[in-house]
Protein backbone atom coordinates (compact mmCIF):
# COMPACT_ATOMS: atom_id res chain seq x y z
CA UNK A 1 0.00 0.00 0.00
CA UNK A 2 1.67 3.26 -1.16
CA UNK A 3 2.18 6.18 1.80
CA UNK A 4 -0.50 8.44 2.57
CA UNK A 5 -0.16 12.19 0.57
CA UNK A 6 0.57 15.03 3.20
CA UNK A 7 -2.40 17.32 3.49
CA UNK A 8 -1.56 19.29 6.36
CA UNK A 9 1.71 20.35 6.20
CA UNK A 10 1.85 23.95 7.72
CA UNK A 11 2.84 26.69 5.30
CA UNK A 12 3.66 30.42 6.40
CA UNK A 13 3.27 31.84 3.42
CA UNK A 14 2.82 30.85 -0.98
CA UNK A 15 3.41 32.82 -4.31
CA UNK A 16 2.24 31.45 -6.93
CA UNK A 17 2.63 32.45 -10.42
CA UNK A 18 1.30 31.48 -13.25
CA UNK A 19 1.54 32.33 -17.50
CA UNK A 20 -0.25 31.10 -20.45
CA UNK A 21 1.41 29.42 -23.47
CA UNK A 22 -1.64 30.47 -26.25
CA UNK A 23 -1.33 26.79 -28.38
CA UNK A 24 -4.30 26.10 -29.97
CA UNK A 25 -4.27 28.81 -32.78
CA UNK A 26 -1.15 27.02 -34.20
CA UNK A 27 -2.97 24.18 -34.19
CA UNK A 28 -5.98 25.26 -36.24
CA UNK A 29 -8.68 25.15 -33.52
CA UNK A 30 -8.28 21.25 -34.41
CA UNK A 31 -10.31 19.27 -31.70
CA UNK A 32 -7.69 16.51 -31.32
CA UNK A 33 -5.06 18.52 -31.38
CA UNK A 34 -5.83 21.75 -29.54
CA UNK A 35 -4.31 22.83 -25.95
CA UNK A 36 -3.06 25.87 -24.13
CA UNK A 37 -0.35 25.34 -21.52
CA UNK A 38 -0.10 26.97 -17.72
CA UNK A 39 2.96 27.66 -16.48
CA UNK A 40 3.49 27.57 -12.67
CA UNK A 41 6.00 28.47 -10.42
CA UNK A 42 4.97 28.15 -6.78
CA UNK A 43 7.18 29.20 -3.78
CA UNK A 44 5.65 28.31 -0.07
CA UNK A 45 7.48 28.71 2.69
CA UNK A 46 6.55 25.60 5.43
CA UNK A 47 6.88 24.13 8.59
CA UNK A 48 8.30 20.86 8.68
CA UNK A 49 7.40 18.76 12.02
CA UNK A 50 9.91 16.69 11.40
CA UNK A 51 13.03 15.98 8.84
CA UNK A 52 11.31 13.07 6.89
CA UNK A 53 9.94 12.09 3.36
CA UNK A 54 6.35 14.17 2.59
CA UNK A 55 4.69 13.22 0.05
CA UNK A 56 2.99 16.05 -1.90
CA UNK A 57 -0.08 16.26 -4.30
CA UNK A 58 -0.55 18.14 -7.78
CA UNK A 59 -3.65 18.78 -8.89
CA UNK A 60 -2.92 19.15 -12.44
CA UNK A 61 -2.66 17.29 -15.74
CA UNK A 62 0.89 17.78 -16.61
CA UNK A 63 1.79 17.61 -20.27
CA UNK A 64 3.74 14.90 -21.89
CA UNK A 65 7.05 15.74 -21.95
CA UNK A 66 7.07 18.27 -19.34
CA UNK A 67 8.29 17.57 -15.92
CA UNK A 68 6.86 19.00 -12.39
CA UNK A 69 9.03 18.68 -9.94
CA UNK A 70 9.62 20.21 -6.08
CA UNK A 71 12.91 21.05 -4.18
CA UNK A 72 14.19 22.47 -0.75
CA UNK A 73 15.95 25.56 -1.69
CA UNK A 74 16.59 26.38 1.56
CA UNK A 75 18.44 23.30 2.33
CA UNK A 76 22.22 23.12 2.41
CA UNK A 77 24.64 24.03 -0.36
CA UNK A 78 25.51 20.36 -1.46
CA UNK A 79 21.42 19.55 -1.21
CA UNK A 80 19.93 22.59 -2.87
CA UNK A 81 20.01 21.11 -6.61
CA UNK A 82 18.32 17.73 -5.35
CA UNK A 83 14.78 17.71 -6.57
CA UNK A 84 11.39 14.96 -6.67
CA UNK A 85 9.90 14.72 -9.38
CA UNK A 86 5.59 14.44 -9.57
CA UNK A 87 4.88 10.79 -11.14
CA UNK A 88 1.67 9.65 -11.56
CA UNK A 89 -0.20 7.18 -9.11
CA UNK A 90 -0.47 3.85 -9.90
CA UNK A 91 -4.09 2.47 -10.58
CA UNK A 92 -3.59 0.26 -8.08
CA UNK A 93 -2.80 3.25 -5.31
CA UNK A 94 -5.68 5.61 -6.42
CA UNK A 95 -7.49 5.25 -3.01
CA UNK A 96 -4.60 7.56 -1.71
CA UNK A 97 -6.63 10.14 -3.69
CA UNK A 98 -10.17 9.80 -1.61
CA UNK A 99 -8.95 12.69 0.98
CA UNK A 100 -7.21 14.77 -1.18
CA UNK A 101 -10.34 15.05 -3.29
CA UNK A 102 -12.15 15.56 -0.18
CA UNK A 103 -9.95 18.45 0.52
CA UNK A 104 -10.60 19.91 -2.97
CA UNK A 105 -14.08 19.51 -3.01
CA UNK A 106 -14.45 16.88 -5.85
CA UNK A 107 -17.26 14.56 -5.05
CA UNK A 108 -17.65 10.85 -6.10
CA UNK A 109 -20.65 9.56 -7.76
CA UNK A 110 -22.43 7.32 -5.55
CA UNK A 111 -24.31 5.75 -8.41
CA UNK A 112 -20.68 4.47 -9.45
CA UNK A 113 -18.06 2.31 -8.29
CA UNK A 114 -15.37 4.44 -6.02
CA UNK A 115 -12.48 2.33 -6.72
CA UNK A 116 -13.36 2.78 -10.67
CA UNK A 117 -14.06 6.64 -10.21
CA UNK A 118 -10.50 6.86 -8.18
CA UNK A 119 -8.46 5.05 -11.04
CA UNK A 120 -9.88 7.37 -13.88
CA UNK A 121 -9.23 10.40 -11.46
CA UNK A 122 -5.53 9.41 -11.30
CA UNK A 123 -5.01 10.83 -14.44
CA UNK A 124 -5.28 14.50 -13.32
CA UNK A 125 -2.81 14.18 -9.88
CA UNK A 126 0.61 13.71 -9.36
CA UNK A 127 3.00 13.06 -6.53
CA UNK A 128 6.25 13.59 -5.64
CA UNK A 129 8.29 12.34 -2.46
CA UNK A 130 10.80 14.31 -0.80
CA UNK A 131 12.81 14.51 2.35
CA UNK A 132 12.25 18.12 3.61
CA UNK A 133 14.64 18.99 6.77
CA UNK A 134 12.60 19.87 10.80
CA UNK A 135 11.85 23.61 10.69
CA UNK A 136 10.98 26.08 8.61
CA UNK A 137 12.29 25.64 4.75
CA UNK A 138 11.23 27.27 1.61
CA UNK A 139 9.88 25.05 -1.59
CA UNK A 140 9.66 25.45 -4.89
CA UNK A 141 7.41 23.86 -7.45
CA UNK A 142 7.64 23.94 -11.26
CA UNK A 143 4.46 22.97 -13.58
CA UNK A 144 3.08 22.82 -16.44
CA UNK A 145 -0.71 21.89 -16.99
CA UNK A 146 -1.83 20.90 -20.04
CA UNK A 147 -5.30 23.29 -20.82
CA UNK A 148 -7.53 20.47 -22.72
CA UNK A 149 -10.65 22.19 -24.81
CA UNK A 150 -13.64 22.25 -22.62
CA UNK A 151 -17.36 20.43 -23.37
CA UNK A 152 -15.80 19.06 -27.29
CA UNK A 153 -15.50 22.97 -27.85
CA UNK A 154 -11.23 24.21 -29.18
CA UNK A 155 -11.86 27.27 -28.45
CA UNK A 156 -13.02 26.88 -24.78
CA UNK A 157 -10.17 26.87 -22.03
CA UNK A 158 -10.40 26.74 -18.30
CA UNK A 159 -8.00 25.71 -15.20
CA UNK A 160 -8.04 25.96 -11.52
CA UNK A 161 -5.35 27.30 -9.36
CA UNK A 162 -5.29 25.98 -5.31
CA UNK A 163 -3.64 28.63 -3.14
CA UNK A 164 -2.39 26.88 -1.51
CA UNK A 165 -1.65 23.73 -2.31
CA UNK A 166 -3.39 20.88 -1.57
CA UNK A 167 -0.29 19.60 0.20
CA UNK A 168 -0.45 22.70 2.37
CA UNK A 169 -2.39 23.64 5.60
CA UNK A 170 -1.88 27.67 6.20
CA UNK A 171 -2.86 28.18 9.52
CA UNK A 172 -3.16 31.97 11.77
CA UNK A 173 -2.14 35.21 9.57
CA UNK A 174 -0.71 33.72 6.36
CA UNK A 175 -0.46 35.35 2.86
CA UNK A 176 -1.32 33.85 -0.07
CA UNK A 177 -0.32 35.64 -3.41
CA UNK A 178 -1.59 34.45 -7.12
CA UNK A 179 -0.88 36.03 -9.87
CA UNK A 180 -1.84 34.99 -13.77
CA UNK A 181 -0.90 36.93 -16.93
CA UNK A 182 -2.07 36.00 -20.13
CA UNK A 183 -0.05 36.54 -23.59
CA UNK A 184 0.75 39.70 -25.64
CA UNK A 185 -2.51 41.18 -27.04
CA UNK A 186 -4.20 38.20 -25.71
CA UNK A 187 -7.70 40.21 -25.21
CA UNK A 188 -7.57 40.64 -28.80
CA UNK A 189 -7.77 37.08 -29.29
CA UNK A 190 -9.88 35.33 -27.02
CA UNK A 191 -12.67 36.91 -24.07
CA UNK A 192 -11.84 36.32 -20.84
CA UNK A 193 -14.53 35.53 -18.38
CA UNK A 194 -14.19 37.08 -14.67
CA UNK A 195 -12.37 34.70 -12.61
CA UNK A 196 -13.97 32.76 -9.99
CA UNK A 197 -13.26 32.69 -6.11
CA UNK A 198 -14.23 30.48 -3.98
CA UNK A 199 -13.16 28.90 -0.71
CA UNK A 200 -12.36 25.75 -0.29
CA UNK A 201 -15.56 22.62 1.21
CA UNK A 202 -16.26 23.80 4.56
CA UNK A 203 -13.85 26.39 4.70
CA UNK A 204 -14.84 30.68 4.43
CA UNK A 205 -14.75 32.67 1.78
CA UNK A 206 -10.97 33.58 1.59
CA UNK A 207 -10.26 36.60 3.71
CA UNK A 208 -9.28 38.70 0.26
CA UNK A 209 -6.52 41.26 1.26
CA UNK A 210 -5.76 43.08 -2.24
CA UNK A 211 -6.80 42.03 -5.98
CA UNK A 212 -6.43 43.61 -9.51
CA UNK A 213 -9.80 44.31 -10.25
CA UNK A 214 -11.20 43.58 -12.40
CA UNK A 215 -7.79 43.31 -14.22
CA UNK A 216 -4.35 45.01 -14.76
CA UNK A 217 -2.34 45.99 -17.98
CA UNK A 218 1.40 45.01 -17.80
CA UNK A 219 3.19 46.13 -20.94
CA UNK A 220 0.56 44.59 -23.13
CA UNK A 221 -0.18 41.65 -21.39
CA UNK A 222 -3.25 41.18 -19.01
CA UNK A 223 -2.69 39.82 -15.56
CA UNK A 224 -4.63 38.92 -13.08
CA UNK A 225 -3.52 39.03 -9.09
CA UNK A 226 -4.74 38.37 -5.77
CA UNK A 227 -3.51 38.53 -1.82
CA UNK A 228 -5.54 36.05 0.69
CA UNK A 229 -5.23 34.99 4.11
CA UNK A 230 -7.23 31.85 3.57
CA UNK A 231 -7.54 28.84 1.38
CA UNK A 232 -8.82 30.01 -2.36
CA UNK A 233 -9.91 28.64 -5.04
CA UNK A 234 -9.69 30.07 -7.99
CA UNK A 235 -11.16 29.09 -11.32
CA UNK A 236 -10.58 30.79 -14.77
CA UNK A 237 -12.30 30.47 -17.84
CA UNK A 238 -11.33 32.27 -21.59
CA UNK A 239 -12.76 31.58 -25.18
CA UNK A 240 -10.59 32.27 -28.35
CA UNK A 241 -12.75 34.66 -31.04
Amino acid sequence: MAPNVTLDLQVVNQTINTDIESVAPLRGFNLAESYDVANSTITATVIAPEEKVYRLVLAADVEAGTSAFVRVVSSTDDKFDVTAKFKKVAKKDAAILKPVLDKAGIALDPSQPEKKQLEKLVNFYKVADIKIPAGQQVLRIHASQKLSPVAGNPKAYTFVMYAPQLSFNPTGNVRLGATVVFPLDFEQKAVIATPVVEGLPGQPMPNLLSAAEPQVQVGLQKAFGWAFQSDPKITFSYTYN
